[in-house]
């Protein structure tokens, strides 16, 4: 069973490699076991400004551009977990928790087979705590950190 999950593990960096690299076509054989992946149609690249959730502010509507009538009712979001884009090793940024954080700012970087893929931070905010450890093996969609979002 162990075998089997390294393996698909490992598949998954080198679909993770395929796209970065933009190798469209990869065949390997090894010990009587052949694989062929053979990657789909091309996606754009994505920045990280791309991914991160819009800006918002306190009663004013992003789509309208206007104040809302009903900003007093708006309540802040509560903490927001940051999750691994990918499977690897986390090295953790050196941040103390309770300490503020940017948007976009590096909280973390995942190595996958010596390639570091950064963690940019979603929100600007306070870092209420690490949910692994440094130099853990982490999977992807795993949670990392947890931020408090800043409601100024």
């Amino acid at each position: 069973m162990e075998a089997v999950k390294r393996w698909l593990e490992n598949l998954e960096r080198l679909a993770q490699l395929m796209s970065q690299r933009n190798v469209v076509r990869l065949e390997l054989s090894l010990n009587g076991l052949r694989v062929r992946m053979v990657r789909a149609a091309q996606e754009p690249p994505v920045s990280h400004e791309e991914t991160m959730p819009p800006l918002f502010i306190a009663g004013y509507s992003e789509s309208t551009g206007k104040q809302d009538e009903d900003a007093s009712s708006w309540q802040p979001p509560g903490p927001i977990e940051v999750r691994s884009p990918t499977v690897g090793y986390c090295t953790l940024s050196p941040i103390e928790i309770g300490s503020r954080v940017e948007r976009g700012q590096p909280i973390a970087t995942i190595t996958v087979l010596g390639i570091p893929n950064e963690v940019p931070a979603p929100v600007t905010g306070t870092l209420i705590g690490w949910q692994v450890g440094n130099g853990e093996a982490v999977e992807y969609g795993q949670p990392i950190a947890l931020l408090q979002p800043l409601t100024e």
